[in-house]
């Protein structure tokens, strides 16, 4: 049982040491594994088999037999019906002649691997059937060897070999995966119609939101302008990741220019996760809405930190498309936890100077923006939720299942809790949060950094001429007034006045500041604009 149990947990692990479909195993590497699918359940211009390439061997010395190599190709379920338990506990797997005088094989089958019809299960104590055929052969000749296994049913399949003559003998294959539907691996086949969809949708909301910003174009706020920009920067990404997989699927993984065009898509996906949570940052620290710019050192440190952010992540992106999906190679987590670190960190920063925000709000009585930050911070909060919500359930539905089921069904969902459930999360995250800040007939008032009272106590700061002068300032279709009654109403409503002291655009001559600023903003400029239009 111990051999057994060695076998399984040798062969798990170095399943798909390569990429793509087609994989190569040696003389160290001499097992490999991946998901088949049936044509019935993923129907396609082939019929799925697996092929074997003899690419490398010794040459034969004179008088020797010559080197070869013993193939079996098996569905993993049946692993445990490979080789034959000897009466001391060991497992010997190939028919020599140790195996033909114990009487364990026949002389037809010498130099391949030993099956078992029936055989004892390790975990259960029980009795196995095969459930698929197991094809074993020998090669001695370089070439693809004239059997194929063909692929009836979806599953996991492997194929392991091992040196007849001499277990030091140096060789290189070939394994082909080949799927009805083309080169992708199997666990990565339903990318395709998700990621197609996935761009539609960005598309969608791309051009939704591009008509309500066409719409209330002379309302619209600055940060209302970056998520248009975003928008069309999401879909192009998505577009992006869909025509990898699609080129993957239709030439492999072997040719240069697709590995120049999956670093391409990592450094696009990686300024996509950058350039989010820099944005959340900002805007938790109140840029747009209640400052208008911010402190050059706390900018700083933001860019500094973007910056850092998005080198980890290309890292981790690049090693993510380099390496096989059915992988379970523990190397994934240098760039991994590195990630996943500085992800958390932003999320942190965020909700923290969120809530220092909404304090200053409440404060200062703004109910309008609080309202709007209350809803960020709650969506952010949905978010993480929904994000460990999904690693639970995939956790639990892997707890009933023994060993060999789970491995069995490993490859089937992996991607759906490594990509597609973040995918989707990250997709109603921003509709959400595009549609809290989409452009109305109002949202332009949002630029204030002050609101009319709300209470009795505080409605003796404002009197009828102030209301009438901000109506002369947010409404530029307005008659004009007289130089008189716009000199003795000043608007007292000035954009972001009340938090930082702007200097005016006659007296600023530091240009300098301004350019430390990532999205600024010139509201002396714009009101003076308005006041001579009207």
């Amino acid at each position: 049982m111990n051999k057994r149990w060695l076998l399984l947990t040798w062969l798990f692990l170095l399943c798909g040491v390569v990429q793509g479909n087609q994989e190569t195993i040696n003389q160290k590497y001499h097992d490999v594994c991946s998901g088949m699918y049936s044509k019935e359940d993923y129907n396609g211009k082939v019929d799925p088999f697996i092929s074997f390439t003899l690419e490398e061997l010794p040459l034969a010395e004179e008088g020797d037999l010559g080197e070869g190599i013993s193939v079996a190709v098996f569905d993993f379920q049946d692993y445990e019906n490979i080789g034959v338990q000897l009466p001391n506990g060991e497992i010997h797997y190939i028919c020599d002649d140790y195996a033909l005088d114990l009487g364990l094989c026949e002389a037809s089958s010498k130099g391949q691997f030993i099956i078992q019809e029936t055989a004892i299960d390790p975990f259960t104590s029980k009795e196995h059937n095969l459930t698929s055929q197991i094809l074993t052969f020998t090669q001695q000749e370089l070439g693809t060897n004239e059997k194929t296994y063909p692929i009836k049913k979806t599953g996991y399949y492997c194929v392991t070999t091992s040196s007849f003559m001499s277990s030091s003998s140096k060789f290189r294959a070939t394994v082909n995966f080949r799927n009805a539907y083309g080169q992708l691996d199997a666990s990565e086949a339903y990318k395709m119609p998700i990621y197609a969809f996935l761009a539609v949708a960005y598309a969608i909301c791309t051009l939704v939101y591009s008509w309500l910003c066409w719409k209330h174009r002379h309302e619209l706020l600055p940060l209302q302008r970056y998520i248009l920009v975003f928008c069309i920067f999401l879909t192009a990404d998505t577009i992006f990741v869909w025509m990898y997989y699609l080129i993957e699927n239709q030439k492999g993984d072997s040719s240069v220019a697709l590995h120049i065009y999956m670093i391409f898509i990592s450094i696009f996906s990686a300024g996509k996760m950058t350039f989010t949570f820099l944005l959340a940052l900002l805007i938790s620290f109140g840029y747009g809405i209640v400052y208008p710019k911010l402190e050059r050192t706390l900018l700083r440190r933001c860019q500094i930190f973007a910056v850092f952010t998005f080198a980890v992540c290309v890292a981790f992106l690049l090693q993510k498309y380099s390496q096989n999906s059915e992988s379970l190679s523990n190397l994934i987590l240098i760039t991994a936890i590195p990630m996943v670190l500085c992800l958390f960190a932003f999320y942190y920063l965020t909700l923290s100077s969120m809530n220092k925000t909404m304090t200053y709000l409440r404060e200062q009585n703004q109910v309008v923006k609080l309202n709007m930050y209350r809803k960020l911070i709650v969506l952010s909060y949905i978010s993480l939720f929904i994000l460990f919500l999904g690693l639970l359930v995939s956790t639990f539905a892997y707890v009933g299942m023994d060993t060999v089921d789970m491995i069995e069904q490993y490859w089937k969902t992996e991607f759906l809790i490594t990509d597609i459930w973040p995918s989707f999360v990250y997709f109603l995250v921003f509709v959400v949060f595009a549609f809290f800040w989409r452009p109305t007939s109002t949202s332009y008032l949002l630029a204030c950094s002050q609101q009319l009272p709300t209470d009795m106590e505080n409605v003796s700061e404002f009197d009828l001429d102030d209301m009438n002068s901000l109506s002369d300032e947010m409404l530029p279709n307005r008659g004009p007034r007289n130089d008189h009654e716009e000199q003795n109403n000043n608007v007292d409503i000035d954009l972001a006045s009340d938090f930082v002291e702007v200097p005016s655009a006659s007296t600023n001559t530091n240009t300098e500041a301004n350019d430390d600023v990532l999205f600024d903003v010139d509201y002396d400029r714009d009101a003076k604009n308005n006041r001579q239009a009207t």
